[in-house]
């Protein structure tokens, strides 16, 4: 893979934030008043405040001002030691690649296990709507930003799919945060992922890896659905990835959210191959069928 232009050492203006054609940075916007972000020498300057500059560190867009970096900064410690004492592996290259179908070790049980399913659920999703869309099985298929993007193994697939991707945490450390992966051609950007400075209509996709909010309180899940539906185009979906979902209680408080905010719920496509069809047909006449959705999918008004 090429280096990510973020990883570029040359002092061209307008270097970073530049792939698949187009300038990433217009995804994003300015945290304190919202306004667009210009290309300075490696760092972001608003363009209605030129007082508001956030730097480049070692290929992540600091998104964050002043007392807000320094509590990331703090935050994303933290998360540092507290996954290395619990013995969490640190992904190479190539076991980044195979996340999360080949999990890493020292994490709870389950966890990466949980992880593959709901991945495999949110492929069939986007699948579902690359259709309804008409677009090509390969090639470019629009704009996506995943909140809460952990080490960022969920941006890189979506990259991979062909979205132009934007991964936003808090999480920014060499082992389990944003930097675990340097030459990653989807963009990284520290920012608050409950209030993400994302463009507003920008998106196609807007999705949260870990539920609408780490915190799981009521007043950041709602700013943080908030600030999705402005960044998504007309007919764009916000995705709800929940690995861990609890309960069925949880998902359905989920999904009143989601119709409460003005989007229209998507029906959970089918399994792709025909025995697994099947056999979720006959699990549900059986009574048998007590899984809970890992992934919630909404559709805002065209």
């Amino acid at each position: 893979m090429m280096p990510s232009d973020l990883s570029d050492p040359s002092d061209r203006p307008g270097a970073a934030f530049q792939g698949r054609g187009r300038q990433y940075l217009s995804l994003l916007a300015c945290p304190v008043d919202g306004a667009p972000l210009a290309m300075g020498q490696n760092e972001a300057v608003c363009v209605a405040d030129s007082a508001h500059r956030y730097p480049i560190e070692a290929g992540i867009l600091r998104l964050a001002d002043g007392g807000l970096r320094a509590a990331l900064d703090e935050m994303s410690r933290q998360h540092e030691d507290d996954a290395a004492a619990e013995g969490w592996q640190t992904p190479d290259e190539e076991a980044f690649k195979r996340l999360p179908q080949t999990g890493l070790k020292g994490y709870p049980e389950f966890h990466w296990t949980q992880y593959a399913e709901a991945t495999a659920a949110l492929w069939r999703y986007l699948e579902a709507i690359r259709a309804e869309r008409g677009a090509l099985p390969v090639g470019p298929v629009g704009e996506a930003a995943v909140i809460g993007a952990d080490t960022g193994w969920l941006a890189y697939a979506l990259d991979v799919a062909g979205y132009t991707t934007i991964a936003i945490d808090a999480y920014v450390g060499e082992g389990y945060g944003l930097g675990v992966y340097p030459i990653a051609r989807y963009v990284r950007v520290q920012a608050d992922p409950v209030h993400p400075p994302l463009a507003r209509g920008a998106f196609d996709i807007v999705l949260f890896q870990e539920g609408l909010a780490r915190s799981r309180e009521a007043a950041d899940e709602a700013a943080a659905l908030a600030r999705a539906i402005e960044a998504l185009r007309p007919g764009g979906h916000v995705v709800v990835m929940d690995a861990f979902p609890g309960s069925i209680q949880a998902v359905e408080a989920l999904q009143r959210q989601l119709e409460q905010a003005g989007l229209r719920l998507m029906d959970r496509p089918p399994r792709l191959t025909w025995r697994a069809r099947m056999a979720e047909r006959v699990d549900q006449v059986l009574g048998r069928d007590g899984s809970l959705p890992p992934v919630t999918v909404a559709q805002k008004p065209g």
